[in-house]
């Protein structure tokens, strides 16, 4: 573990959730809730930067500190600000591009696990076949679940395509190589393989800078948290780049620094120092 002195305090903090800022029974410890807490009382923004849609909050935040964090879900594709940031920011994938990558994907693999998110809470899904394991599984209740066709037709911000024994990267060079430029395609390697798809508008860093831009505060003034492939690009633009021990090596490689694991509480060992030289 290496860790910087912070001589004066960040503009932002941004953190990944899951293996970064959740431990690996994907709960937030009381020493992390403590730290971000204070950043909080501090006047740092604290913007929660994840693969994850905004239903998730529901299960793992408490209320308030869910309501004091900015997020930037699913890879940036919906962004939204709470005080002292502020703005909501969506980015669609269309009718069309969403209609062909899902039939793609079924060809390349009948089996493939298919999630259509549309606003961070409603989703349309082929793998679900039993209701009662909603909430355990996906955070969420039956009213939010749509039949795969109608989540095409709502237009969804993005496109999880994966499950265990797919070729993740086959799938993932077979999309580039269809649609180019017209969707951004990231890999993750959490727990069950899967390709994240959205607008080629969407990504972590472009989300961080919606939110800190109105107020004068640059990337490079940013501390980020990561430890998977989708944090890749937000750790690149940030000042400082801090990967968990539990990082891929893809993440290890570019961070500048490293502290304890997810389930050591390292995000907070990082905060706790910040506040303490403030």
């Amino acid at each position: 573990m290496n860790l910087p002195g912070f001589e004066k305090p960040p503009g932002a903090i941004a953190i990944d959730l899951d293996g970064t800022l959740l431990n690996s029974r994907t709960q937030l410890s009381a020493r992390n809730h403590e730290a971000i807490n204070k950043c909080l009382e501090r006047g740092i923004p604290v913007i929660i930067a994840t693969s994850r849609p905004a239903r998730i909050f529901n299960r793992i935040f408490p209320q308030e500190l869910a309501a004091g964090c900015s997020m930037a879900i699913m890879n940036g594709a919906i962004v939204k600000g709470n005080p002292p940031l502020s703005g909501y920011f969506k980015e669609t994938l269309s009718v069309e591009i969403t209609r062909s990558i899902v039939a793609l994907a079924s060809e390349f693999d009948p089996a493939i696990g298919i999630t259509l998110e549309l606003d961070g809470y409603e989703f349309g899904a082929n793998w679900i076949d039993d209701l009662s394991t909603l909430w355990e599984r996906n955070s969420a209740s039956p009213d939010m679940l749509l039949s795969i066709e109608e989540a095409i037709v709502r237009q969804p911000c993005k496109i999880a395509l994966g499950g265990l024994g797919i070729d993740i990267f086959k799938l993932a060079d077979r999309l580039i190589h269809s649609f180019e430029n017209s969707i951004s395609v990231v890999p993750s390697l959490f727990d069950i393989p899967l390709l994240n798809i959205t607008s080629p508008q969407a990504s972590k860093p472009s989300a961080l800078r919606k939110l800190l831009n109105p107020r004068g505060i640059s990337l490079e003034r940013v501390i980020g948290f990561g430890d998977d492939i989708p944090d890749v690009d937000m750790l690149k633009e940030c000042g400082i780049a801090i990967a968990v021990a539990n990082a891929v090596p893809e993440v290890k490689a570019i961070a500048d620094y490293h502290t304890a694991s997810n389930d050591e509480d390292g995000v907070a060992i990082v905060l706790e120092q910040v506040l303490a030289d403030m």
